[in-house]
């Protein structure tokens, strides 16, 4: 193909220069209308390029934040949920044991835990000498449910308990005429030197033996009357014991002491069958509503964050991560509030358990303030976050986007000089067209 500027004149070739520079134009201009943007590349503008794809980086990264802070305020909208709902769960709660307490006062004499049974000390036999020579060897005068003791007489009876913490050793004790010891022990020998399981109950002579509790803990008041003796054995000293001892000592001079008991009995008072089927379906009623409470608790988590079972969850909001918020869980399970199961017996119980609710309660109401504090937060630096991208994009596309107004006036322009261009240059040698052509 021949060179059409080896046939053109000077002037031929001025004019054929500037139509491949208005060519030149013309395919710029075109490629800011088919791409929108007046720099497509850094060759356009360096400057304009670099900073615009600057600010886009920003932007793409203040997205992914976004989509964080978006999530996160889904996290919150769910615990906000799950709490509500765990008061209306409290709620139930609240009003079972109100309802129960009611019934239980009610029902209150007839749930009144059965005495432990007296035993029956009826013959000599049953009180065989304790101590060797302390033991005068007199006879025991038996009364109706029990027995007395006079002119120094200590005594054993075969009982082979094993005393827990909650066992009390109960009787009715009586004195007409004050011994030098009137006490109550317990021994697996028959010697009281080698012990302290014993309780003093009155007397003149307050040393020769070791006693469990001070002496005038359980003292009698010398009145000559029947009293009943409540010991709470089981708080001073545990363990097996094969018999239960009597003092009546008064080996002295002097007119013989004696003392006196009836309706003995040793054991942890207890509640009948009848007691605890009331009491042991109030129990498990209970534990329905607070299972449901600790499900409840369970399914309110969202992508592996649950706030209401001590997650705590950090939301970021810039791409330093230098700005943040962190959002502290509780512990929303009846475990977590505090709430009790067990012991449905009386009054102070259910009592506590109301109060434990209406505790918990409360502080579900404060970490819903916190969380209502929080999700506000999230909300407003997700808005901020949203135009702050838009405003990067803005100002990015302000570097870059082409004026599609200006562009097209320019093409217009470029196509209308190039026509012109041609038709000069074909003015001159009509033939050259078709060779540029």
């Amino acid at each position: 193909m021949a060179n059409v500027e080896n046939i053109l004149n000077p002037v031929q070739q001025r004019q054929l220069t500037a139509i491949k520079g208005t060519s030149r134009s013309l395919d710029r201009v075109q490629l800011q209308l088919a791409t929108g943007k007046k720099v497509n590349s850094a060759l356009d503008n360096p400057q304009n390029f670099f900073a615009s794809r600057s600010l886009n980086n920003k932007a793409a990264d203040l997205l992914r934040l976004l989509d964080g802070i978006g999530q996160n305020l889904r996290a919150v909208e769910v615990a906000q949920n799950g709490l509500e709902a765990a008061q209306d769960i409290l709620d139930t709660a609240e009003a079972f044991l109100v309802n129960y307490l009611e019934k239980l006062i009610d029902k209150e004499d007839e749930l009144q835990k059965l005495p432990v049974p007296p035993y029956s000390i009826e013959t000599a036999a049953d009180l065989p000498g304790y101590a060797g020579s302390q033991n005068s060897g007199a006879p025991v005068a038996f009364i109706q449910d029990g027995f007395i003791l006079d002119n120094n007489q200590w005594r054993r009876f075969l009982i082979n308990h094993t005393i827990i913490e909650t066992d009390v050793l109960e009787f009715e004790f009586r004195s007409t005429n004050i011994p030098e010891i009137g006490a109550i022990g317990f021994d697996n020998d028959n010697s009281y030197l080698n012990n302290s399981e014993f309780f003093f109950l009155y007397g003149q002579q307050t040393n020769g033996i070791t006693y469990s509790a001070p002496i005038s803990t359980f003292q009698y008041d010398g009145s000559g009357d029947w009293v009943t003796v409540r010991i709470p054995v089981g708080e001073y000293f545990t363990g097996t014991f094969s018999r239960m001892v009597f003092v009546a000592d008064d080996d002295g001079s002097g007119d013989d002491g004696d003392v006196a008991f009836r309706n003995i009995s040793l054991g942890t008072p207890d509640y009948s069958v009848e007691a605890y089927e009331f009491f042991n379906t109030a129990r498990d009623e209970y534990s329905k509503i607070l299972d449901q409470l600790d499900m409840l608790v369970e399914d309110a988590s969202y992508r592996g964050i649950n706030l209401l079972k001590n997650d705590d969850m950090r939301s970021f909001f810039n791409e330093k991560g230098t700005s943040s918020l962190t959002t502290e869980g509780t512990d929303a399970t009846s475990n977590g509030l505090g709430l009790e199961r067990e012991d449905f017996t009386n009054r102070q119980a259910v009592e506590r358990k109301i109060d434990q609710i209406r505790n918990a309660r409360n502080d579900l109401r404060k970490y819903a303030r916190t969380l209502t504090n929080d999700f506000a937060t999230l909300r407003n630096r997700l808005d901020f976050t949203r135009s702050s991208v838009n405003t990067l994009k803005a100002g990015s596309d302000d570097l870059v986007l082409a004026d599609q107004n200006e562009a097209g006036a320019q093409l217009l322009a470029l196509q209308t000089r190039q026509a012109m261009q041609f038709s000069v240059l074909t003015a001159f040698q009509p033939s050259i067209l078709n060779l540029l052509t």
